[in-house]
């Protein structure tokens, strides 16, 4: 039992990007965060690219740094739809179809105390998408980003 908890940890310490097709339940999955660009903004994102780290998103965190975000990328293109249950802070959303900003939802506010899960807001955009960048209420205006803007992910 002991060989194989140091093989598996061997995987999954060894692998430099922390991405892998290995799934180990009882080690917590590595942080994907990578350079988004956004027309000359430099953004730091968390890749949120399965269902686990989807579903969790930004859930527990407090804050976000001015130049940070977490981009959810989906395998369907579809309208994606989000609510900000266990958010503490406002959020913008830019709604991203092939690395083409297609629509925008700015300063979306965190639940309020007590508020009833059916009464949370759901946001959804008004196309089909497969990528979703969630920041700090005011960066899209800040950054100047904007419907038609072109990103990269590096």
């Amino acid at each position: 039992i002991l060989l194989m908890v140091v093989i598996l940890g061997a995987l999954y310490f060894t692998n430099p990007n922390g991405s892998s097709n290995i799934q180990i339940p009882f080690l917590p999955s590595r942080t994907k965060i990578q350079d988004l660009q956004i027309n000359d903004a430099l953004i730091k994102v968390e890749v949120a690219d399965n269902k686990d780290t989807r579903r969790k998103g930004l859930g527990g965190k407090t804050s976000l740094g001015d130049n940070e975000g977490m981009l959810f990328i989906f395998s369907e293109t579809k309208k994606h739809s989000f609510w900000m249950k266990g958010l503490k802070f406002p959020l913008d959303f830019v709604w991203i179809k092939d690395n083409q900003v297609v629509d925008i939802i700015l300063n979306a506010p965190p639940p309020t105390t007590n508020q009833k899960d059916e009464d949370i807001p759901i946001y959804l955009p008004n196309t089909e998408v497969d990528k979703v960048l969630e920041v700090n209420s005011g960066v899209v205006e800040r950054l100047k980003i904007k419907e038609g803007d072109m990103l990269k992910l590096e």
